[in-house]
């Protein structure tokens, strides 16, 4: 029997028999590998080499990486990259069937999300007594016993957390949040962590450092990619994202009280700390960004995390990755999250007949929104487009909304383009919005060492790519040259050794 069978037979029989499914990072490679998706490497060196393993990979073939043997490491400290490159992965990770498309997924997702808000007290992280992680537990800490690589050249280090979860509490409510930031390595017991702009945590950790603490965290550095998924996207104010995965994946996410911290560290961690993030700036980076650029100029002053103590199971997995000239390791994953967030804020603001949303990995799904409408009135795709670039989940870091017509894939760049050429006037087609919110990774921005994250602006391009609705409430717009439905699928059927 193979392996992928034996974990849905035993899936399915615990689902029978009521038992809760501990979710578990182990599993999931194994759930990739009988997938044909996953690759295991040996040898590579820590230094570069696996950086570029990692990115030439992303371009091609798309496999789930599998590092062991990592050059100066005993086997068995190992290290994934490439968790969540394609719908398969990330459908698997939250649960569903590995055949869902882009829109597919994106439809299932926005539907979930939706129902989240109403259960998500129902699913709040339940507390477990023990996890793999506490096999190994130290509190003579040396961070450099983990492989954390330095994937490029020009990194400023070595960085342990680039697919991490950060965990933080607001002293003031007690809502936890969890993030996805980078952390660089500085000497043993001490990482560099870098807030970007408006982020849950710089805030909460302020309010310690205003009141004379430092600010106790807890960091997982590898787990079930389902962590990782909502540790990088906005959750609702005041909501954990461990309640939000288990709320959206309709399981409730398990956690460790963290022993110094009594931060929830999820159960399926690999390798976790505690300890506690100061104000003492070291200089951090520079680390090749989500854009494909190095930018924030050379260096960054970050605040540091003091690591108290560390845990890790037997023979460990670390979850990495790392950014590039998109598509790169984790820009697809983000792609169908953000779209249905997105497609959500449209409807909830009103929106009609909005017929799919799309964020293109090649705008590192944050640059490049398709938004596809079926038009009822004249106006309707400026109101779709306006709205998409200035709610949250498109205004950060955005460039471009591109608005469409219902008879456009979103998830088409080629049908997204043609409707750009052959549907919108530069004259008439396009509008800019000005001085709305930017971000200091923006390779366009000045760098100024003076200038607070929170100043950065920038300027947002809608392109309503949509036939003039004067012509189509009239009918009078060209009509488009394709074949005959029916006759498409009797081609299809008959010819089908062409097409397979």
């Amino acid at each position: 029997m193979k392996r992928g069978t034996e974990v849905k037979d035993r899936d399915e029989k615990l689902v029978r028999e009521g038992e809760s499914l501990r979710r578990d990072f182990r599993l999931w490679i194994d759930e990739v590998e009988a997938l044909g998706l996953l690759r295991k490497v040996n040898g590579a060196d820590w230094d570069q080499e696996i950086g570029a393993i990692t990115d030439t990979n992303v371009k091609k073939h798309k496999y789930s990486l599998l590092f062991d043997k990592i050059k100066g490491y005993p086997d068995g400290f190992r290290l994934l990259t490439g968790a969540l490159l394609d719908s398969k992965r990330v459908a698997l990770t939250l649960g569903l069937p590995p055949t869902l498309s882009d829109l597919d997924l994106v439809k299932v997702l926005r539907e979930r999300m939706r129902s989240a808000g109403e259960s998500i007290d129902d699913y709040s992280p339940r507390t477990v007594e023990d996890a793999p992680f506490l096999e190994n537990t130290s509190k003579d800490v040396d961070m450099f016993k983990f492989p954390a690589p330095k994937y490029f050249e020009h990194d400023g280090g070595r960085y342990i957390g680039t697919a991490d979860a950060v965990m933080t509490r607001d002293p003031d409510t007690g809502w936890v949040n969890v993030g996805a930031y980078r952390m660089m390595l500085q000497d043993k017991n001490t990482l560099s962590i870098l807030f970007e702009a408006v982020r849950h945590a710089r805030f909460m950790v302020q309010k310690y450092w205003d009141a004379g603490k430092p600010c106790p965290v807890a960091v997982s550095f590898g787990h079930h990619p389902l962590a990782l998924m909502f540790a990088g996207i906005e959750a609702p104010q005041g909501v954990s994202e461990w309640a939000y995965a288990g709320a959206v994946t309709r399981q409730a996410y398990e956690v460790i009280k963290g022993p110094l911290t009594g931060l929830p560290i999820p159960a399926d961690s690999e390798v976790a700390i505690e300890g506690y993030i100061v104000n003492e700036p070291r200089p951090e980076g520079p680390l090749g960004e989500f854009m494909g650029y190095y930018a924030m100029g050379t260096v960054n002053e970050c605040p540091t995390v003091k690591v108290e103590a560390v845990y890790y199971r037997n023979n460990p997995i670390l979850l990495g990755t790392c950014a590039g000239r998109p598509p790169h390791d984790y820009s697809y994953f983000r792609c169908p999250v953000r779209a249905a967030l997105i497609w959500d804020i449209l409807e909830q603001a009103g929106v009609q007949e909005v017929q799919g949303v799309w964020c293109h990995e090649a705008g590192y799904s944050r640059a490049f929104t398709v938004v596809s409408i079926k038009q009822m009135f004249a106006g309707h795709d400026r109101m779709a487009g306006y709205i998409a670039c200035q709610c949250r989940p498109g205004a950060v870091a955005g460039r471009y909304v591109v608005v469409v017509d219902d008879d456009i894939d979103p998830t088409n760049l080629d049908d997204v383009i043609w409707a750009m050429c052959s549907r919108s006037d530069p004259a008439t087609g396009i509008d800019i919005i000005k001085e709305t919110i930017g971000t200091p990774v923006d390779p366009l921005e000045e760098q100024d060492p003076s200038k607070d994250m929170l100043e950065y602006t920038g300027s947002r391009g809608i392109i309503f790519a949509t036939k003039p609705y004067s012509k189509l409430l009239r009918n009078e717009f060209p009509q488009v040259v394709e074949s005959n439905p029916k006759v498409k699928k009797k081609v299809a059927r008959e010819w089908s050794e062409i097409f397979s």
